[in-house]
């Protein structure tokens, strides 16, 4: 079903901060071509914006403004060879798309990137690419970079690519990503090589999500603090590894080898939120149901 388009984030830091509202109270438009999806991107107005269900191509990244929820319409609709953008923009909704293939000279399928970008939620979407070419062909599926805080990424298949998902912007940006926070929480990932995410500086809790059938998985670096929680790991060769980071691995299954430190006791990391955590026998049957796109 199309998600409700009055529904704000429910889940993880998106709902700190005074919560990640989008478009609510603002006007409603559904568009069916991408002239139109990105005029009514363009602006800061609070807006929800229905994508029409079908394949859009192209070979583009779309800037979203402030403000703004993008919903497609059930079964979601596909954007091919276009991304999205968030950047230095904040109160993002961003649901039920699928997105694929986005070359890497374009960008990358969803950025979110820019010290003033705060509260963006990302759920229910579909963002692949394949693994034919070499892995600089595509960029990354979804990079979180340069600062941004208060981010949710829920319930979304992330599959067959090279590079998955990368939280802040290199070794030498610490000044801007220390502050960094991100949840990803019923994700479901699988045929992927590296960066299930790959986490640099910030904070990052990882929970009720199914890694399957890749490669380096979960990479704590550069002083990163992540509490990976309640999590399946099954055919992932390294399920949680570090470069400078630590992680708090609490109740995960097929979680090794673990090669990260814990950050407990030297820091006391704990998600400021209140969540609850599935049986984990349930992870591997609930999350590849219910995450992507419907």
């Amino acid at each position: 079903a199309t998600p409700d388009p009055n529904q704000a984030a429910y889940l993880g830091y998106a709902t700190l901060n005074g919560g990640t509202t989008g478009g609510i109270g603002g006007s409603t438009v559904t568009v069916n071509t991408l002239a139109d999806l990105k005029t009514a991107l363009s602006d800061d107005i609070p807006r929800i914006i229905f994508l029409a269900a079908g394949t859009y191509t192209g070979s583009e990244v779309i800037k979203v403004g402030a403000n703004k929820s993008i919903i497609g319409v059930s079964p979601g609709p596909a954007l091919e060879g276009i991304g999205l953008r968030v950047l230095e923009k904040s109160n993002v909704i961003i649901r039920n798309l699928k997105i694929s293939k986005v070359l890497a000279d374009v960008g990358d399928a969803i950025g979110v990137q820019g010290t003033t970008v705060k509260n963006v939620w990302i759920d229910q979407c579909d963002l692949s690419s394949d693994m034919d070419h070499d892995k600089d062909y595509y960029d990354g599926l979804l990079d979180i970079t340069h600062g941004v805080q208060y981010v949710s990424v829920t319930y979304n298949k992330i599959h067959d690519h090279w590079k998955g998902s990368l939280v802040g912007h290199s070794d030498s940006n610490g000044s801007e990503d220390t502050v960094i926070t991100v949840t990803y929480a019923y994700n479901y990932w699988y045929n992927i090589n590296s960066r299930l995410p790959s986490f640099r500086f910030g904070k990052g809790h990882i929970f009720n999500s199914y890694f399957l059938n890749s490669g380096d998985g979960i990479n704590t670096r550069q002083g990163a603090q992540l509490r990976v929680e309640n999590n399946v790991f099954s055919t992932v060769k390294k399920p949680i590894f570090e470069d400078g980071g630590c992680a708090d691995d609490i109740n995960n299954l097929g979680a090794t080898p673990n090669s990260a430190p814990a950050c407990s006791p030297t820091y006391t990391y704990t998600p400021p939120y209140t969540y609850t955590t599935l049986a984990l026998s349930a992870v591997t049957s609930y999350v590849p149901a219910n995450a992507g796109t419907h």
